[in-house]
């Protein structure tokens, strides 16, 4: 079974920075992902320690960011959640036969698997939530203005992208 936490917690975190103003539930974000509200609340539980994120609880309560999403790299949100970003290891059997092999096969594919995981977080580490946040409210723009019926000419000659949205090129 695939491990979604990374995409999940990126999933909330950019979620909550597309609207920094907005404080939302759990239940509201295992909604939108379609997932059980307690999957939510264990990621929510390792972003808050984090810092990333902070929670109040009861009326006028729910999640909302508190992290600098132009500061927050990919990197750290994976190493908060402790995220393997490489493959999941097969194991052998206890073995008393003379064969080395076996073990040393394992030793290699260990070695390989964290030089993996080493490198995927260097490459994350060059992306900001704000890249992300910027990325999807982009396609959220664009999409809003195609299911209006706009062409993609149209779209070019009336807007221009200015940190991640699309803003009329009669406004400044």
């Amino acid at each position: 079974m695939a491990n979604t936490r990374f995409s999940t917690a990126l999933h909330i975190l950019v979620s909550l920075s597309a609207d920094p103003s907005a404080r939302v539930s759990s239940t509201s974000l295992a909604k939108q992902l379609g997932t059980n509200p307690v999957v939510i609340r264990r990621l929510v539980g390792d972003l808050a320690k984090a810092g990333l994120i902070e929670t109040k609880r009861g009326y006028g309560g729910g999640i909302s960011l508190k992290a600098d999403p132009a500061s927050t790299t990919l990197g750290q949100i994976a190493d908060v959640i402790e995220a393997d970003m490489t493959f999941d290891p097969h194991s052998i059997p206890e073995t008393t036969d003379a064969d080395h092999l076996p073990a040393a096969i394992m030793t290699a594919i260990e070695a390989q698997r964290r030089e993996l995981h080493t490198a995927s977080i260097i490459q994350l580490d060059r992306f900001t939530l704000e890249d992300v946040t910027h990325a999807a409210t982009l396609r959220r723009d664009l999409a809003d203005l195609v299911e209006k019926g706009m062409s993609d000419e149209d779209i070019r000659n009336n807007y221009r992208i200015d940190r991640g949205r699309l803003i009329p090129k009669n406004q400044s």
